[in-house]
C-alpha cells in the first residue's frame, strides 16, 4: 500500500478527500477559478525554483529587478510546454491567465527583489547563489518500507546533509516562522524518504516549507513526535483506502467546505 506524501496533507484539511480521490478515483471539475488558481501555483513554483538563474545573470544587485522581470517573461514562454498537461485539459483562454498572474506578480517584484538583494549584501553574489541553487528540484522518491512516496520540490545540501524544502503557494500562517500542520508533515515525510535513500547513517533534523505567496521560509524541526505523526497519518490514510472510513467527519467544516476542490461530489456522496 502506497500513501503520497501529499496525502499526508490532504488528510489533515480533511479525511473525505482522501476517500474521493483515493477510493473513489474522483478528479475534481477544473473549473475556470480552479484553473487559475492550479496555473497560479505553477507559475510561483516555477519562479522560486529559477531563482538562481536571475542571480548567474547579475553582477551588481541594481541589475536585479530587470532580470526578474525578465525570468517572468521567460516563464510565460516557456509554461505551454513545461505545463502542457494542465493546459490539454481545459477550453479556457490560458493566455489570458499568464496575462493577469504577470500583473499580479508586478506588485511583487519589489519584494522579491528585495529579499536577494538583501541575501547578497549579507554573503555576496556567490554565497548567495550557492546558498539557493538546489541539488535537486522535483525529485521522486518512495520507501517500500516506509510506504510512502513523493515529489520534493527543493533539496538543499548542506555538509553532506540532504535537506528538502516544499513549495506552497498559498495563504500562509500569520506566524513567520510557523508552517501548516499539514504541510509539517508532508515534508517531514520527505526528510523520512530523503534519510533511508541517502542519509542511511545521518538523521534529518531540519527541513523547510517555503511560502511563496507571502515569500515566507518555514523552518520544521523533525521531532520524534512529528516523525510518529506521520506514521500515524499514514495508518490512518491506508485504513480508508481499505475501505475502514468511520473516522470521517461530516461534511459541515465552514470555509474548508467552501474552498475544497471535491465540495459538490462529497455533498452528493452517502458514506459508509
Amino acid at each position: 500500500m502506497n500513501v503520497y506524501a501529499s496525502d499526508l496533507n490532504t488528510y489533515t484539511f480533511c479525511p473525505r478527500a482522501i476517500y474521493l480521490s483515493r477510493v473513489l478515483q474522483i478528479k475534481p471539475q477544473l473549473s475556470e477559478e480552479l484553473l487559475r488558481g492550479v496555473f497560479e501555483h505553477s507559475f510561483r513554483k516555477e519562479l522560486s525554483i529559477r531563482q538562481p538563474r536571475i542571480l548567474k545573470r547579475i553582477s551588481k544587485t541594481s541589475e536585479i529587478r530587470d532580470n526578474i522581470k525578465r525570468e517572468i517573461d521567460s516563464i510565460i514562454d516557456d509554461f505551454p510546454f513545461i505545463y502542457r498537461s494542465i493546459i490539454s485539459k481545459t477550453n479556457y483562454d490560458c493566455r489570458k491567465f499568464l496575462k493577469e498572474i504577470k500583473e499580479e506578480m508586478k506588485n511583487e517584484i519589489d519584494i522579491i527583489s528585495e529579499n536577494i538583494e538583501s541575501m547578497i549584501k549579507e554573503n555576496g553574489i556567490e554565497e548567495t547563489l550557492r546558498k539557493i541553487t538546489p541539488w535537486k528540484t522535483e525529485y521522486i522518491i518512495k520507501s517500500n518500507a516506509l510506504g510512502i512516496s513523493g515529489r520534493i520540490d527543493k533539496i538543499m545540501k548542506e555538509n553532506n546533509t540532504y535537506i528538502p524544502i516544499e513549495i506552497k503557494t498559498g495563504k500562509s500562517p500569520e506566524s513567520p516562522t510557523t508552517a501548516w500542520r499539514g504541510d509539517k508533515l508532508q515534508v517531514c515525510a520527505y526528510a523520512m524518504l530523503l534519510e533511508e535513500k541517502l542519509n542511511p547513517k545521518n538523521s534529518i533534523n531540519y527541513c523547510f516549507v517555503e511560502y511563496t505567496k507571502s515569500y515566507k521560509k518555514c523552518p520544521v524541526i523533525v521531532t520524534e513526535r512529528l516523525r510518529r505523526e506521520v506514521i500515524d497519518t499514514r495508518n490512518k490514510i491506508i485504513s480508508i483506502i481499505n475501505g475502514r472510513i468511520s473516522d470521517i467527519p461530516n461534511n459541515e467544516n465552514g470555509k474548508k467546505c467552501e474552498n475544497c476542490l471535491y465540495q459538490r461530489q462529497c455533498y452528493e456522496i452517502k458514506y459508509a
